[in-house]
């Protein structure tokens, strides 16, 4: 059995962030994924000015590939398509290379990398966790992070089977090179809730398709996607897909703590995963190393996850949705909110 201040089961953002900050603090930890890396992952990969913002704030002198999209393109049916140039660019990675970056930044400051698979982990009366991979290796710890995504197996210990009516189906197709230079994002009622996008990556075209009327229906979804790839000319090929929970979850315990996608952190309206990702491992490093709750210094989000689940509601309404129509006649409005909100966003709690 090896001892360790903390466990961090998960490589991916949230994982190699968290790890990193502990690393910095001076904190014995180390990570457990069953992954080779570069690995790829269902992901538009695409970082806000929040986003990398707050990354360049938490991990200086960070180096990763990615290529600048400013162009916003938004349409709802067949009307008029609302375009802007965002006040900030989004910068879009390839999650392959961008994830594998992040680790490499752990592995710099001294972090530790296990190879495995998170079996089980079991609560001690001394207050430490017993954490046990599927190899039979154990590590006895003083906290547990579960940053191993939206099937993590320690989030269905703490919480029970998965609630399929609150998770967002994601279907992706990719198109080598780039031909085009925008994010363009698709409104219809044909998938209501839910939208079609493409984003102009690094090295290729993304498309995708985003639902939360999952009901383990994926068949008719695929078939949805595929009618709609036609439909914009896009030549046929293979398809990926990745459930994402939208029901965030808190542990009741202090020394087990859910970050990222594991949590269900991810943006309940748009999806967007990376910067709640790094926001819940900075956060999880402050309850560490300052020896606090989680439910506390994490508190911000966790309530910013109860208000966008009431935005996620009224947006799909029938009021709502009439009323996103009517906005996008107006590009000016719409580049004023969609930039306001990117500044307004709080970075960091230092």
């Amino acid at each position: 059995m090896k001892k360790v201040d903390v466990v961090i089961i998960g490589a991916g953002p949230a994982g190699s962030v968290c790890g990193s900050l502990l690393k910095q603090a001076g904190v014995d930890c180390v990570i457990v994924d069953h992954a080779d890396f570069p690995r790829d992952k269902v992901c538009g990969g695409g970082l806000t000015v929040k986003a990398w913002r707050l990354l360049d704030s938490l991990l200086p002198g960070l180096s990763y590939d990615f290529r600048p999209i400013n162009r916003i393109r938004l349409q709802f049916e067949n009307d008029a398509v609302c375009e802007f140039n965002a006040e900030y660019p989004i910068r879009m990675t390839l999650r392959k290379d961008f994830d594998n970056s992040l680790l490499q930044y752990y592995k710099q400051a001294g972090g530790e990398l296990i190879k495995g698979s998170f079996a089980r982990f079991k609560q001690q009366d001394d207050g430490h966790v017993l954490v046990r991979l599927k190899s039979g290796e154990e590590f006895l710890c003083k906290y547990l992070v579960a940053a191993d995504g939206g099937n993590s197996r320690i989030r269905r210990q703490i919480a029970g089977p998965v609630d399929m009516k609150r998770h967002a189906l994601f279907l992706e197709y990719y198109v080598d090179g780039n031909h085009h230079d925008d994010v363009y994002v698709h409104f219809s009622h044909q998938y209501k809730p839910g939208v079609f996008y493409r984003f102009s990556s690094n090295g290729r075209d993304m498309y995708g398709f985003a639902s939360a009327d999952t009901n383990e229906d994926y068949p008719r979804h695929l078939g949805k996607f595929r009618d709609t790839l036609t439909k914009f000319q896009v030549p046929e090929g293979n398809v990926r897909g990745a459930y994402i929970p939208l029901k965030t979850v808190c542990s009741p315990t202090d020394n087990v703590i859910l970050i990222g996608d594991a949590g269900g952190f991810p943006n309940k309206l748009t999806g967007e995963g990376l910067y709640d990702a790094f926001k819940t491992a900075y956060n999880a490093s402050r309850a560490i190393i300052e020896n606090k709750s989680f439910k506390d210094t994490n508190s911000e989000v966790f309530r910013k996850m109860q208000n966008q689940q009431k935005v996620y509601e009224f947006f799909f309404s029938r009021f709502g949705f009439w009323l996103v129509r009517r906005l996008l006649h107006h590009p000016g409005a719409i580049k004023w909110l969609f930039d306001t909100k990117m500044k307004r966003e709080k970075f960091t709690n230092k």
